[in-house]
């Protein structure tokens, strides 16, 4: 009989979302991931944004967005009216995973970890990410990493 709930690691996937020179204010979302036959009720979400040349502005944030859709068939419903594909976005209504603060450093790494279990307990079938950056500048045109990695609770 098993007597503990441990959390297995799946391997560690990239998102498709082009973060290259990402303007201020603007936002992106990731190709949204098929999650209807893994069926993965959770996933913790990696990301590593580079920041521009001439230093974005101190204590400023690029926020990280849950985004879900009810059939990757379909498409009928998609958080924000999210596309299958990378592409810009407009958030209003999107989960908040959290957000990357930012210093006033040029070209330096900001990372950011985030569980999409602190925020819904199913991903459903379909899900992606958003980021909309408020760094004060563009983000760099390269070293940016968007991954994410489904932990399965298993009786062991």
């Amino acid at each position: 009989m098993s007597s503990n709930i441990l959390a297995a690691q799946q391997t560690v996937t990239s998102f498709t979302i082009t973060l290259a020179s990402l303007a201020n204010g603007a936002g992106r979302q990731s190709s949204m991931v098929d999650n209807s036959s893994t069926k993965c009720r959770r996933a913790i979400v990696y990301i590593i944004i580079k920041s521009g040349g001439t230093g974005p502005n101190a204590g400023t944030f690029c926020n990280v967005y849950l985004l879900r859709g009810d059939n990757p068939a379909s498409s009928a419903y998609r958080t924000d009216g999210a596309g299958a594909s990378d592409a810009a976005i407009t958030i209003a209504n999107a989960l908040p995973l959290g957000a990357i603060q930012v210093s006033n450093t040029a070209n330096a790494l900001f990372y950011g970890e985030f569980d999409t279990g602190d925020v819904t307990t199913d991903l459903g079938p379909e899900w992606g990410i958003a980021i909309v950056n408020n760094s004060g500048q563009a983000l760099n045109a390269s070293g940016h990493v968007a991954e994410y990695n489904y932990i399965i609770d298993q009786s062991q």
